[in-house]
């Protein structure tokens, strides 16, 4: 685990400059410390690749995480396909 605060793994994640496994990187350092709040943002965040949004969406289906997943759900605010995923992932993850 690096050294690195959630605001650091958050802008890490969000810099496209940054070569793509330090960003990945930076998502499941999020996913470790269970800094679901900040995954929900990377997953809300157009401005970034798909790629790094479905990795943050699929770092909220854990059991600490699932609230937050569930409200993603429920606000329906995240365009397709990164919603049909979401109500996926929720279904896995109540279904545990």
């Amino acid at each position: 685990m690096s050294s690195r605060t959630p605001e650091e793994c958050v802008d890490l994640a969000l810099d496209e400059g940054a070569d793509e496994e330090r960003r990945a990187d930076a998502i499941r350092e999020l996913k470790t410390a269970n800094e679901c709040d900040e995954l929900a943002a990377l997953v809300r965040e157009d401005r970034i690749d798909d790629r790094y949004r479905r990795q943050a969406l699929e770092a909220l289906a854990t059991p600490q995480c699932d609230s937050t997943l569930r409200n993603l759900v429920e606000d329906e605010t995240l365009e397709e396909p990164l919603q049909g995923n979401a109500d996926e992932l929720l279904t896995t993850v109540d279904g545990d």
